[in-house]
């Protein structure tokens, strides 16, 4: 694996940075984008269309994705690392994201749309330091990417399909209306 420079290291972790400001600043836009389009259905596929607890996972997965894609094509590092370091990323965060959820809802008998807002700004940037540390660690990406790739695209596929298609679980039922994916 090839050693990275400091000059490249610093630029990364700037990108990082900022991916994770203008993740924090699109999740919200993100939650409320489907309303403000009209029910667009176009638009809720990457954004949230109701309340469940998997439709707020797009609010952070998609402005991830659309970040570390603009990332990629500006500072063209190496694939196979930033795609391990971006899928493992989006994968942790997602789950995390319904863990904690599932966890602290359990576990106090109720929700907190501010514990919910502090908890993804907290994740956010947590996705994106581990995106960080993934992308220099110096152990070789080879066996790793077979695997990141199917995580990207199986992550990819659910988050795209389980707003038309969502299994009738309480992940996908919305919290409010008791619908589950678009709202009729």
């Amino acid at each position: 694996m090839n050693q990275i420079r400091s000059r490249d290291k610093s630029i990364l972790r700037r990108y990082e940075v900022i991916g994770a400001v203008i993740v924090c600043i699109l999740a919200p836009v993100f939650h409320f984008l489907f309303e403000w389009s009209g029910g667009n259905p176009f638009v809720g596929i990457f954004a949230a269309v109701n309340e469940s607890v998997w439709e707020h996972t797009k609010i952070v997965y998609f402005p991830f994705l659309f970040f570390s894609v603009a990332e990629y094509f500006i500072l063209k590092p190496d694939f196979q690392r930033f795609l391990i370091a971006k899928a493992t990323s989006m994968g942790l965060i997602l789950l995390l994201m319904v863990t904690f959820f599932y966890t602290y809802s359990g576990m106090f008998g109720a929700e907190s749309l501010i514990v919910d807002i502090i908890f993804t700004f907290v994740l956010t940037i947590i996705a994106f330091m581990v995106s960080y540390k993934i992308y220099l660690s110096k152990r070789g990406s080879g066996q790793y990417f077979l695997p990141a790739l199917i995580l990207f695209f199986a992550v990819l596929a659910m988050e795209l399909l389980f707003t038309a298609f969502p299994p009738h679980i309480p992940l996908f039922q919305d919290s409010v209306t008791g619908v589950f994916g678009f709202p009729v």
